[in-house]
């Protein structure tokens, strides 16, 4: 029994000091996986992209990412097929645009989810415009084609069987173009519409009221390298839900970061901004782009042209990630 006794002692007495020798031992480096997301442009919108980076959710899923500004829907997705970026963020329709070229993408998450454009006009005798007949007349700035927002602002005025009269402008030019009259309607994003709000002009129309569920902005990737790298997919999904929550429940902590990376914003238009975009379900609560709201974006760049044929659902979104993410 006694040497039992002493045999237990011993076992215990060396895992105890083993124990402390590996509490004294220096830990290595976690080793975080390279990659390189693409963004379209650098803008407020893209704040699950933002906030995914600045709070460390890329980090905690064993990634070291770099964020590149391409400078163009199309430019973000090219850089996947130059190899310059694993990752592109933009416009999900161009997988599609592409692949009739013969080099398809797939839709590997959502970044933003509903139209996030508002129309802004300066002029009273402008007012609510509740059906696209109302656009009758007016002038409207977008951004340049093949922007989403050129798209979907034609198809307005398709709807109502009126002939586009739209003044494609630069970013960052819609509200001078506003303000010196060249045009009687700006089609803006957030936070340039409650910019323009609080400094007098009034909004006369939503494009969220006409395609409520629409793939606004998603993440996407060639077939080939979503294949190869499953579990690098997934933890990027995973740290864009991981934003995607963080926005809902931190509304007012994101808008004091947003005005740090955008220094010309205001907190109290940032903080509108973010409320607006949550309430309007631009900011979703998942990363899944849905069925309706894929058929949404293809449907309109079939009606203007830039797609020849119907791009399906299946062929082009993937959806176990984001699944896997919620």
């Amino acid at each position: 029994m006694n040497k039992i006794t002493l045999g237990i002692v011993g076992v215990l007495v060396l895992a105890v000091i083993g124990f402390f020798v590996y509490q004294q031992t220096p830990k290595q480096p976690q080793t975080l996986e390279k990659i390189t997301i693409a963004q379209a442009f650098e803008v407020f919108l893209y704040a699950p992209l933002y906030v995914a980076q600045e709070k460390g959710f890329f980090k905690d899923e064993g990634l070291d990412v770099n964020i590149t500004t391409a400078g163009g829907d199309e430019k973000a997705f090219a850089a996947l097929l130059s190899g310059d970026a694993q990752f592109a963020v933009g416009d999900p329709t161009f997988v599609a645009v592409s692949g009739e070229k013969g080099q398809p993408g797939k839709v590997v998450a959502a970044v933003l989810r509903g139209v996030p454009f508002w129309g802004v006009a300066k002029k009273a005798s402008i007012g609510t415009i509740s059906t696209p007949s109302g656009l009758n007349g007016y002038s409207v700035a977008t951004f340049p084609s093949p922007s989403t927002a050129y798209v979907l602002q034609k198809k307005m005025f398709q709807a109502a069987n009126i002939k586009s009269n739209i003044k494609e402008t630069a970013f960052g030019s819609l509200l001078v173009a506003l303000d010196t009259g060249a045009v009687d309607i700006a089609l803006e994003l957030e936070p340039n519409v409650s910019t323009a709000v609080k400094n007098g002009d009034h909004i006369v129309y939503s494009l969220n009221d006409y395609y409520p569920e629409f793939a606004i902005t998603g993440m996407t990737a060639l077939p080939n390298y979503v294949e190869q790298n499953p579990e690098t997919t997934q933890k990027a999904v995973n740290a864009l839900q991981k934003a995607m929550t963080y926005i809902r429940q931190h509304p007012n902590e994101v808008a004091d970061f947003l005005i740090t990376k955008f220094s010309d914003v205001p907190k109290d238009i940032a903080e509108n901004a973010v409320q607006n975009m949550i309430k309007a379900g631009v900011f979703p609560s998942d990363t899944v782009i849905t069925k309706a709201g894929w058929e949404a974006a293809i449907q309109a760049r079939l009606d203007v042209g830039d797609l020849k044929s119907a791009a399906p659902y299946e062929n082009y979104v993937i959806t176990n990630f984001s699944e896997r993410a919620k």
